[in-house]
């Protein structure tokens, strides 16, 4: 009901003389109770939600992966801006009770709107990155999970069905789980139905570990090497990629990947260390016996064992290498020029005695090198005797 005016926006104006009010009666009043409409004013006391894909209320539209995000409704109670939005006219019978005849229709029930259970594009990949680093967690763990890693990782899949780093963590707990075709079948699967896996550097470090364990060392050095293209801070994929270079003897490559992982990337454990010792002693044997060249390499390699011994006194493989070093290097540079024959050779068997107290050393390997370096020393030794005996 309007009295024939407009107001500024040019709609026709509510009605609100007093009088028209007594004529309504109770019922008029009861409607107006209901809805909270004040003459001229907002409907304060009103809350509705829009059904539907309108709006831009917090948790609608935009795009996702996840799982149940494709409906474009505003969730409940989103902030679709209906709260003190409308007058009378808004309310569900309002405007049709309060004709002439003085009657009014009682208001029907409010629409029954359905719950929105969607969760936003943020909260999805906020829940699936938790469930993932929980996952990784177990897996990196000093015992493995996979089993509790394979739980995760489903429930990451529950959020997002399209998350290729879940159904990697499922592959690599195969792994762990010793089965390695699974894994390599899972991994395959990614790689030829799903074009995004090409550029998921876990899929390739995963596909390295399985292909390790396959005996299929080339196999698993490309992948390596693909991994760390994708992402060359991988501290685990430049290790893998390291001890590969190392056995192709591959030693300038080797020297430019322990490097970055001991300097740029900091890691100093003994493991590194050593290994980019070995890349050192490697790179030695380009050069001359007693070469400028060949004399720095060799010390970079001491230096970098000895700094392994220093991070971990109890790390084995640093005093098998230091007894190698000393074994083959001849001669031996130092300070003052080169190490003498015999003291060069008792260090070498020294380092081999030390890397025998170590927990998990090799007996074969032990006995081998120790076999060597004892010939070396009596062949010196009675080198010299007779010398000795010919002045």
């Amino acid at each position: 009901m309007t009295d024939g005016r407009t107001d500024r926006s040019g709609a026709p104006r509510v009605a609100c003389g007093m009088g028209r009010l007594q004529r309504l009666g109770f019922a008029a009043l009861a409607v107006l109770a209901l809805g909270g409409a004040a003459c001229g004013g907002k409907d304060k006391g009103k809350k509705t939600t829009p059904v539907g894909s309108g709006g831009g209320s917090a948790g609608s539209g935009g795009g996702s992966d996840a799982v149940g995000m494709g409906n474009g409704g505003d969730p409940v109670g989103g902030g679709s801006g209906s709260e003190g939005g409308g007058g009378a006219g808004d309310l569900p019978g309002a405007g049709s009770g309060m004709g002439d005849g003085g009657g009014s229709t009682e208001p029907g029930p409010p629409p029954i709107v359905p719950p929105n259970l969607d969760i936003s594009p943020e909260q999805a990949r906020t829940q699936v990155e938790r469930h993932l680093r929980t996952a990784r967690a177990m897996l990196g763990s000093t015992t493995p999970d996979p089993d509790g890693a394979i739980r995760e990782a489903q429930a990451a899949l529950a959020v997002d069905g399209t998350s290729i780093d879940a159904i990697v963590v499922i592959a690599h707990a195969n792994y762990h789980k010793r089965l390695y075709d699974t894994a390599e079948v899972i991994l395959d699967g990614l790689l030829d139905k799903r074009k995004t896996s090409r550029t998921n550097e876990y899929l390739y470090y995963v596909y390295g570990l399985v292909y390790d364990k396959l005996n299929e060392p080339q196999k698993a050095f490309v992948a390596y090497r693909k991994a760390v293209e994708l992402a060359p801070s991988f501290v685990s994929a430049l290790i893998n990629l390291g001890v590969h270079q190392l056995t192709n003897k591959q030693y300038r490559d080797a020297v430019e990947t322990y490097e970055k992982l001991t300097g740029q990337l900091g890691k100093n454990d003994a493991a590194s260390w050593s290994s980019l010792g070995s890349a050192y002693r490697g790179m030695s044997g380009d050069f001359d016996p007693g070469s400028s060249g060949r004399d720095e390499w060799l010390g970079k390699a001491e230096a970098s064992y000895k700094r392994a011994q220093t991070v971990d006194r109890n790390y084995g493989p640093a005093y098998y290498n230091l007894g190698l070093l000393y074994l083959d290097a001849d001669p031996f540079p130092t300070g003052s020029g080169p190490m003498d024959t015999l003291a060069r050779l008792n260090r070498a068997k020294t380092y081999f005695d030390e890397y025998k107290n170590m927990s998990g050393f090799d007996m074969n390997l032990y006995d081998e090198r120790l076999k060597d370096v004892t010939k070396l020393i009596k062949r010196e030794e009675k080198k010299r005797k007779k010398s000795k005996k010919d002045d």
